[in-house]
């Protein structure tokens, strides 16, 4: 009876630890994920005297990992994901999440080449496509003409400000590291390489009319793998210019 009563106790104190700690997990989880506050965002023009707030709290997100320093959002699919850049290398994040735990899915973000404003030239940000669906894998309904035609702006948020970009195409892509293949200092280069994202030569694509850009266009490429989890290098490209940079109140 003694050796009974004393199983029970010990029991009983470790399913009282376990549920503590499924408490705690559960807190831990609620508190390091901020998704984008529901909210109205602008478009191409917002009205005069009109107040965005900040719809990300990226303090809460760099207390988990000072390296988060943009938030991207893509109406019409579930695209609503952290950026990073690692100051260890530019592929730190490509077998990590946004907490840096290893994961296969990744994470999405940048390389060293592009500044954290958003101001070069060309910008390109990395998502897996995974065979979950998740990450950048919904890019891949650009393919679809409809769904192009009826989606064309998306949101990334850096602190103080939401940048607006208008989708002009959706194509698919070799297998070239586009930040490594082209020197876009040089004007030529620059504008050849705006043709071409303007009027992709890829079979598949989906393009709009009545964009144009200039030397002073800021375009940012979302790129990811052709088909999910592949062997493959050949990449599909979202493209949009920044229409848009709003100052959140």
């Amino acid at each position: 009876m003694v050796n009974f009563k004393r199983f029970l106790c010990v029991f009983t104190a470790l399913c009282t630890v376990f549920l503590c700690s499924c408490s705690l997990n559960k807190t831990e989880i609620e508190t390091t994920s901020a998704p984008v506050t529901e909210t109205r965002l602008p478009d191409e023009t917002v009205e005069a005297g009109a107040e965005y707030p900040d719809p990300v709290d990226f303090g809460e997100y760099r207390s988990v990992n000072r390296e988060v320093y943009a938030f991207i959002k893509i109406p019409g699919t579930d695209i609503e994901y952290p950026v990073l850049q690692s100051g260890k290398s530019d592929d730190y994040y490509l077998r990590r999440d946004w907490k840096g735990a290893s994961s296969y899915r990744g994470c999405i973000y940048t390389q060293s080449a592009n500044a954290k404003e958003f101001t070069d030239p060309i910008t390109v940000v990395y998502g897996h496509n995974t065979d979950k669906g998740d990450m950048f894998s919904q890019l891949l309904r650009f393919q679809d003409k409809e769904f192009f035609d009826s989606h064309d702006v998306f949101y990334i948020f850096i602190p103080g400000h939401i940048l607006v970009y208008k989708i002009f195409s959706a194509h698919s892509f070799d297998d070239r590291h586009i930040l490594n293949s082209y020197d876009f200092s040089s004007p030529e280069v620059l504008a050849s390489f705006q043709q071409m994202l303007l009027n992709p030569s890829a079979l598949e694509k989906n393009t709009r009319e009545g964009v144009s850009l200039n030397e002073y266009s800021e375009i940012v490429i979302l790129s990811t793998c052709a088909e999910p989890r592949s062997t493959s290098n050949f990449r599909y490209l979202v493209n949009g210019v920044l229409v848009n940079d709003v100052v959140t109140a």
